[in-house]
């Protein structure tokens, strides 16, 4: 049985770029002088060797407005990063930190609602009481007392929305921290990667 020859690392590169490309497994064999079992061979080894090596061989594709992309690429622009492949992929690694849930935050969350509900207790009995005055026909008063309330109350709402904002605020900084850290060492790179 005669021997065929050895292919060359830049043959089976050639080869395996060819088929990613259409041109058929019997065509590449003809061309050089190996059998079609050796062009499926290298085309499955190939791709098994690039996957082996760390090669990014999926593809994800997103939809997004003008105005996403206008946006993102500010904020990559501004991190001095050029790639938007680059910095998604770095999304991507760090989403297991990015993305989980702030425990801290859903505590906090717990707590305004146990003072909202407190704040809607305050309404609801401030209402009964001027509800019940009016079927009685009585005059509504509204003592100091009920000033008091009033006041307590609206002071309360001010402070919550206030909470609200600032827990935002903190968050937000603490996810820019996280993300900035991700995009970390992407900024300055060139057309090719280099720094």
């Amino acid at each position: 049985m005669p021997r065929r020859r050895r292919l060359s690392e830049i043959e089976r590169s050639t080869i395996a770029q060819d088929r990613r490309n259409g041109v058929s497994a019997a065509s590449l064999a003809a061309h050089y002088d190996v059998s079609l079992k050796t062009i499926y061979n290298v085309v499955n080894h190939w791709g098994e060797r690039q996957t082996a090596n760390g090669s990014r061989s999926r593809v994800v594709g997103i939809r997004v407005s003008d105005d996403d992309l206008r946006r993102f690429d500010a904020a990559l622009s501004r991190r001095g990063i050029a790639h938007r492949s680059d910095a998604m992929r770095r999304l991507m690694l760090a989403a297991e930190g990015v993305f989980l849930p702030d425990d801290e935050m859903c505590d906090e969350l717990r707590s305004l609602g146990a003072a909202l509900n407190r704040v809607g207790n305050n309404v609801n009995q401030i209402a009964r009481r001027l509800n019940e005055a009016k079927v009685r026909g009585e005059r509504l008063s509204y003592p100091a007392s009920s000033h008091r309330d009033v006041r307590a109350l609206a002071g309360l709402v001010f402070d919550l929305a206030d909470q609200v904002q600032e827990m935002s605020r903190a968050r937000r900084s603490l996810l820019d921290l996280e993300i900035s850290s991700a995009l970390a060492g992407l900024a300055g790179r060139d057309e090719n990667g280099a720094e």
